[in-house]
């Protein structure tokens, strides 16, 4: 019955020249940038400074985010600003992040940065995923 109602009402509109469109679903997407921004060696190996952007780039305004990266070449974060660190269990080199309770709310296009200090092996930059909390 539901069927033959939708049909019906799909025949009317179409007869009288109205088309439906269907509602756009929000979309919830971030993508992150990891960046070295200075770089000086002491006396055991080169330690960084560099900062991650986390960026909302999807439709809706998220309410939380989670970062994380691994390094393979035994470089190590050692302190980090403008987020928390999160537990990461059994994996070498694996570091996660997320959002402080003031930056964690991001609109659609909106941004937010933090911070991290550490002993980096030279090598490329990780890959970096960022999670969305809706």
């Amino acid at each position: 019955m539901i069927r033959k109602t939708i049909a019906t009402a799909a025949l009317v509109l179409a007869s009288t020249g109205i088309t439906a469109v269907p509602a756009s679903a929000d979309v919830v997407a971030c993508e992150a940038t990891y960046t070295v921004t200075s770089a000086w060696n002491d006396t055991r190996d080169t330690v960084s400074l560099g900062h991650v952007t986390v960026k909302n780039t999807g439709t809706t305004t998220i309410k939380g985010w989670r970062v994380s990266w691994r390094y393979t070449d035994g470089s190590t974060i050692t302190t980090v600003w403008g987020a928390v660190s999160l537990p990461v269990v059994a994996v070498v080199g694996a570091y996660a992040f997320g959002n402080e309770s003031y930056n964690g709310v991001l609109p659609s296009g909106g941004s937010t940065v933090f911070g991290f200090a550490g002993r980096l092996g030279g090598g490329r930059a990780p890959e970096v995923t960022c999670r969305p909390v809706v």
